[in-house]
């Protein structure tokens, strides 16, 4: 992975790159499952309707708000974006793992419109695609596209979810986990 072509890309949509994080015990592919989780496990969202020509903007309010709210945020603005890599033992470009990249939200941002166009947030402008957490775990947060709307969905103490727990626990050991991977299972696991 060019780490410079992405600080790059991640500069552009008002994100400072501060270097990948493994071994977070935070394993990313549960952390992209909360629009799996229901009001009853706790996530809250926040949508735009995608013909809502100010979609972009709405869209970025309701992120900054969920991710002030809920803790994503620390002190000095820092949390973890998902990023996909190639696997250590990776076969072709298809073939790739989640992990975390260490950011810092600068006072100029876009996630929903720059970081998508970018593909740091997404696929294209007002379409987000991303995961995040907070740097203990305590949060995670979703940007996704729906049927008819945009948005962002947050999860507050994901570890007490049991139907991520449940994922998780099937997870562990699967040919297609990493070792690094399955680390962080296990210590997501143990919390």
């Amino acid at each position: 992975m060019d780490t410079e072509m992405l600080a790059q890309k991640m500069k552009d949509c008002g994100l400072k790159f501060l270097g990948f994080r493994r071994g977070t015990g935070i394993p990313p592919y549960v952390a992209g499952m909360v629009t799996s989780c229901g009001p009853e496990d706790g996530r809250r969202d926040r949508t735009v309707a995608l013909d809502d020509p100010a979609r972009v903007q709405k869209a970025n309010a309701d992120w900054f708000q969920l991710a002030t709210k809920s803790g994503l945020l620390t002190a000095d603005r820092r949390f973890l974006l998902s990023v996909s890599v190639p696997r250590p033992d990776a076969v072709d470009d298809t073939d790739v793992e989640g992990i975390w990249a260490l950011v810092e939200l600068l006072d100029d941002w876009d996630i929903m419109g720059a970081g998508c166009e970018a593909g740091v947030t997404g696929s294209r402008c007002g379409l987000p695609a991303f995961v995040m957490s907070a740097l203990d775990g305590s949060v995670f947060v979703q940007g996704t596209v729906w049927q008819s709307s945009i948005g962002t969905a947050v999860l507050p103490d994901p570890h007490r979810v049991q139907p991520l727990r449940d994922v998780a626990s099937l997870s562990v050991g699967k040919p297609y986990r990493t070792a690094s991977e399955n680390e962080d299972t296990l210590a997501w696991l143990a919390r």
